[in-house]
């Protein structure tokens, strides 16, 4: 019963970040396809906010194998995305800082903002808790 009503908790905090997300973000949600994988590559700027409110300044880079990097301030993050149901999943296999502590998985919509493309979601880790991010790069 416990283990139940730990995972509605979690699962009742990351829509509630959900919410607080898509309202923050601009633009027309994309279903992403495997056919749209071409679009994910390359330098995304944005901002990475912890459960501990404010924002952190980050980069993330994507590359055509579908790895990615993510660097906020003295914090790394590396791991694999796919798509999956129509958005971006994420699944980070190793860090450096406090984001090397725990699992971390997140999930993020596909965003046209007119000139540019944006990547808007929710992550979780099991150590620092639920998170967002809004990610944009020039298309």
């Amino acid at each position: 019963m416990a283990t139940q009503t730990k995972s509605l908790g979690i699962v009742l905090v990351v829509l509630v970040a959900g919410v607080i997300a898509g309202c923050a973000a601009a633009g027309t949600v994309k279903k992403v396809t495997p056919a749209d994988a071409a679009l994910l590559p390359g330098t995304w700027q944005g901002n990475v906010y912890p459960p501990s409110g404010g924002g952190v300044t980050a980069t993330m880079t994507v590359k055509p194998d579908g790895t990615y990097t993510i660097t906020a301030a003295a914090f790394s993050s590396t791991g694999k995305l796919e798509i999956k149901d129509g958005y971006v999943q994420f699944m980070s296999t190793s860090g450096t800082g406090s984001l090397a502590l725990g699992d971390r998985s997140g999930s993020a919509a596909l965003m046209d903002r007119s000139t540019s493309w944006g990547l808007v979601g929710t992550g979780y880790s099991s150590i620092g808790g639920p998170f967002n991010y809004d990610f944009s790069k020039p298309k």
